[in-house]
């Protein structure tokens, strides 16, 4: 076990992306399980806050304590058992996408479902239900799933096995078997219900639900997931991409309802349909010279399975882009791993930016992660026009469209545009909930979402989700502050 109380040592730990900062007095790195368990005992035998800290991408502070001791899982990063016959991975929490990928491509494996930051860790992806992408074809990784490890508050680690233990109802109440003895569960599920849409907004609850998906998207504050058994999938290698850069933003966005409603029905089935609005290929335009000036830009990509040839492909595709407006002269068409690499690569290199942008300017982040059904989601657009075209702030708008998920960022230059910048994202959440969204669709709420979730649920569903949590973390040590605040919780 490493134990650093030298202030230099704990300050890289004290913030993410979001640029919120924290503060703590202690920092664990365990190497092993039994170490995790044995800080868990200590933190509660000196009642000391425990926040857990992962790779740090997250964009809402959800490692970033606000007071106590720091847990990093960056040692426990073994990918420990790829079973072949059944198409399934196990690995410990502190791995990354990144290394997790390459050892399954040794297998000719893959996980589909792979958010766009590789050097995440996953047990935060799991801890957020974070999705990426790909998500337009595959989902979020609660789908992948199959099982956990899980240390709880009391030192004691529970195996949670995908089908095994479900609610009658919205009450859980059964025994679980550990090497420890037996452990009983009597949970009382909250009275509402999560978004059937894409959603990492607060505890996943429905009827008659499967107790792992309690423990996806807790951010941290149910128990600290330390081993994760994923479904996998075999590596395609026919695959191609394309970035399409339109005259207008209406015809981009026609091309986005075409593509969406052959969804599940037609040999046009990307896995990733992505957008950047005029604004983020301004930003972008300082890296990518040689980019086609244009009003938007859709990002795509396809797998080629079954009858249907790359070219074949390609040739259906050209077809509908010159159909809506585009000129296949200005798409950049990928089909080797490097080309497409270097798609990624543009995609990514637009939040990079952003963060540096904030960073500069000593701002936090001020974004969205808003996700609304198909029928709504021109409304939530309009407003989103309206909102950049009026507030007189520079901002940027991209993200998964094919899910109606757009991170719409502000820029601010100062605390002036910072304050006014509140009052836009109050604006967007509102209409978010008013159209059926949810106000976080891949990013977990951590501390920066957090009063927006009183809007989605209400203050009597937050109350219920406090209960849920003092029921597993009866001494409310671990990540206060992420999803409600602590005071809510220690009233209760």
């Amino acid at each position: 076990m490493i134990v650093k109380k030298n202030k230099q040592d704990i300050l890289s730990y004290l913030e993410d992306t979001s640029n919120f900062k924290g503060n703590a007095s202690l920092l664990y790195i365990p190497r092993n399980t039994e170490e995790v368990n044995a800080v868990l005992e200590e933190c509660v035998k000196n009642n000391m806050p425990l926040t857990v800290s992962a790779a740090g991408t997250g964009t809402t502070a959800g490692r970033v304590p606000i007071e106590g001791a720091v847990l990093s899982v960056e040692k426990l990063n073994k990918v420990l058992d790829i079973d072949l016959e059944n198409s399934t991975v196990k690995a410990e929490c502190g791995v990354s996408l990144q290394d997790l990928e390459k050892e399954l491509n040794k297998h000719h494996l893959t996980l589909r479902a792979q958010p766009t930051e590789p050097l995440a860790f996953l047990g935060g992806v799991v801890s957020t239900c974070a999705s990426g992408p790909r998500s337009f074809k595959y989902d979020s990784i609660r789908r992948y799933v199959r099982s956990l490890k899980v240390s709880l508050s009391n030192g004691r680690q529970i195996f949670i096995e995908r089908g095994e233990h479900f609610a009658k109802k919205r009450k859980f109440d059964f025994t679980l078997n550990s090497s420890e003895g037996d452990i009983k569960f009597e949970i009382n599920l909250p009275s509402y219900t999560s978004p059937k849409i894409k959603s990492s907004a607060g505890y996943f609850v429905e009827e008659n639900m499967d107790f792992i998906d309690l423990f996806i998207g807790q951010e941290g504050t149910l128990g600290v997931i330390t081993e994760v058994e994923l479904f996998v999938q075999p590596l395609v290698y026919d695959v191609f991409a394309c970035i399409v850069f339109f005259p207008t933003e209406d015809s981009a966005l026609d091309f986005v309802d075409y593509i969406k409603s052959l969804r599940g029905k037609d040999y046009l089935y990307p896995c990733s349909l992505e957008f950047f609005d005029k604004n983020s290929l301004d930003l972008l335009k300082e890296d990518y010279s040689s980019m086609p000036s244009s009003s938007a830009a859709v990002y795509f990509e396809q797998e080629a399975e079954g009858e249907h040839s790359v070219d074949n492909l390609i040739n259906y595709w050209c077809k509908v882009i010159e159909q809506k407006g585009a000129s296949l002269d200005r798409c950049w068409f990928a089909e080797s791993k490097s080309s497409i690499n270097k798609l990624y690569e543009f995609r990514h290199r637009l939040p990079q930016k952003i963060n540096e942008i904030l960073r500069a300017n000593n701002q936090v982040k001020m974004a969205t992660d808003i996700a609304v059904p198909d029928e709504n989601f021109h409304q939530m657009y309009s407003l989103y026009k309206k909102i950049s075209r009026e507030s007189g702030i520079f901002s940027v708008n991209f993200g998964h469209i094919g899910q109606n998920h757009l991170h719409f960022n502000f820029l601010p230059k100062n605390n002036e545009e910072s304050f006014r910048a509140k009052g836009y994202i109050m604006e967007l959440i509102e209409k978010a909930v008013s159209l059926k969204g949810t106000i976080s669709a891949e990013h977990g709420i951590g501390k920066v979402k957090k009063p927006y979730l009183e809007i989605m649920y209400g203050k009597k569903h937050l109350k219920e989700m406090a209960a849920l949590k003092k029921s597993l973390d009866p001494h409310c040590i671990l990540g206060l502050d992420n999803i409600f605040s602590k005071e809510l919780l220690l009233g209760l």
